[in-house]
Formats: C-alpha cells, structure tokens, sequence
C-alpha cells in the first residue's frame, strides 16, 4: 500500500474510532501515526503540519474548561478560519489524494472526481474529539440509532424529492465498483467533518451562547445553515439554496438528538440512498 494511501486510512481509522473507544488516547495514537505517515509521504509539509498542530492545541484548550470572554472568543475565531480554510481548500501546507478523476456512475450522468482531504478531516477528527460528548452506554446508542432512522425517512424524501422533481436525477439503481472507497471518504472525511463542523461546533456554540430556548435553537439551526450554505455557493445560488434546507434538516437532527452521531448518521445515509437509487452526482445537461 502506498505510503499516502496508508495515512489517509490511519486518519480514517482515527475518526471511526472516537465514537467507539471512550479512552482519547487510542484516536490520538492513530491520529499522531496518520501525522507521522503523511509528512512521510508528503502529504503534509511543515506548514500543514503546524496547522494541525495549532488546531489540536486550539480544540484541546476550549472545550475542556471555562475560559475569560476574550479568550473564548479569540479560539472560537481561529477555529471559523480554520474551518473556513480547510472548507474552501485553501489551508497551505496539505497536498491532497485524488482517487478518481472524471467517474461516471451512469452514461447521463456527470463526471464525478472524488478527493480524500487531509486537512477538512483532520479538523473535523479534532472537533469530534473534544467537542463532541462521548456515548457512554448501549441505551443512548439505541436512541441515536433511533432518532438517525426517525429523521432519515423525512431528509431523504425532502431532499431527494427536489431534486428529482427538477429534474436533476432520475431512478437509477445500481452498484458503482469505487463504492467501499466512496463510503469510506464520504463517511469519514465529508460526513462526519461537515457534521462535528457546522452542528457540534458552530450550532452548538451558538445554542450554548443564546440559550435552550425554542427561539434560541432557531437561530441557531438557521445560522448554521446559513453558514453550511454558504460553502456551497461555488455550485450556484440553487446548489446553496438546497444546501441551506439541507442543513435545517441535519442541525434539527443534532438538535432533537442532542447528539452529532445522529446528524453524521442522516448525512450519510441520505448520501448513500443518492448514489445506490438515483443518478450520482446528477444528470448531465
């Protein structure tokens, strides 16, 4: 296996790990040996390296204790940059793995690339680390479990109904051959650092700030949105629009959930139902 290859599935096995494993150093061991494996490989250089490094510190620091105001907000500053960076691929020091170029999943449908990003995923290993609450027993894994299959039905009737409806995909049944590797970028390195990103992180530090009032929760699953939105606005104004009731139905996930496991869950499957039934990413025009 290629030395690249072998960090970005050390970075994987991190991730997966952190809602399994409620003893942090095994995350972090696998996470430190993804590090190590990737400046290697060069996939990482210095100044990424220093990135990651910062985030850690940054991520370690806020969600462990109280801190005064200005600091709160200086960190709360730098990890919307970070996220800002890492969203928009503009973080310096990271040279990502392409795996597919120019796929088709169907002869109408369009090219599709598929890139495994160290830098979004390994900002969103360490929010799911630190930031995320630990399930501790198999009752509140049951009940995540249950309240991913209770929103699921809705986000994907609502979701996928749009955009069949214009037009966009059609029946489609299917099984492409990159599926496993599809999975595992688009759980692990699309899902769960889009989830711990927008929800844990920015809708959840915006509840914690204007209460656990129902109009508070408002505001914040519509700012997060918004946000989530806003990252999307590079497919046009329709793709953003899409988005942003995309996020209204993830964040209300993580909401009436109260946990991130369960948002990551909807995302996923809502992506998985997409590319098994329906055109993958969307008809070509």
């Amino acid at each position: 296996m290629p030395l690249s290859l072998s960090a970005f599935l050390s970075l994987g096995l991190a991730i997966a790990s952190v809602p399994l494993i409620t003893q942090r150093w095994v995350p972090l061991t696998l996470f430190a040996l993804s590090l190590i494996l990737a400046v290697t490989a060069g996939v990482l250089d210095a100044t990424g390296l220093l990135l990651v490094l910062s985030w850690a510190v940054v991520c370690a620091v806020l969600f462990q204790q109280k801190h005064p105001v200005w600091l709160y907000y200086v960190m709360v500053g730098l990890l919307l940059l970070a996220g800002h960076l890492v969203m928009t691929h503009e973080a310096p020091g990271f040279h990502n793995l392409q795996v597919l170029s120019d796929a088709k999943t169907s002869p109408d449908a369009v090219p599709y690339s598929l890139y495994l990003n160290f830098d979004k995923a390994a900002l969103g290993f360490l929010l799911f680390l630190f930031a995320a609450p630990r399930i501790r027993t198999a009752k509140d894994w049951l009940r995540s479990l249950r309240m991913t299959l209770l929103f699921f039905i809705p986000t994907a009737a609502v979701l996928i109904g749009a955009t069949y409806a214009a037009g966009l995909v059609v029946f489609d049944p299917k099984l492409v051959p990159f599926l496993p590797v599809w999975i595992f970028a688009n759980l692990l390195f699309t899902c769960v650092a889009e989830e711990v990103f927008f929800r844990q992180f920015i809708m959840g530090q915006l509840m914690e700030k204007l209460g656990r009032t129902f109009w508070a929760g408002t505001a914040a699953l519509v700012l997060s949105s918004l946000h989530f939105a806003y990252y999307h606005l590079d497919g046009g104004l329709p793709y953003a629009a899409f988005a942003f009731v995309a996020g209204l139905f993830y964040g209300a996930t993580f909401w009436k959930s109260g946990r991130v496991e369960a948002a990551i869950g909807v995302h996923f499957l809502v992506n998985l139902t997409h590319i098994l039934f329906f055109t993958y990413p969307m008809l070509a025009k």
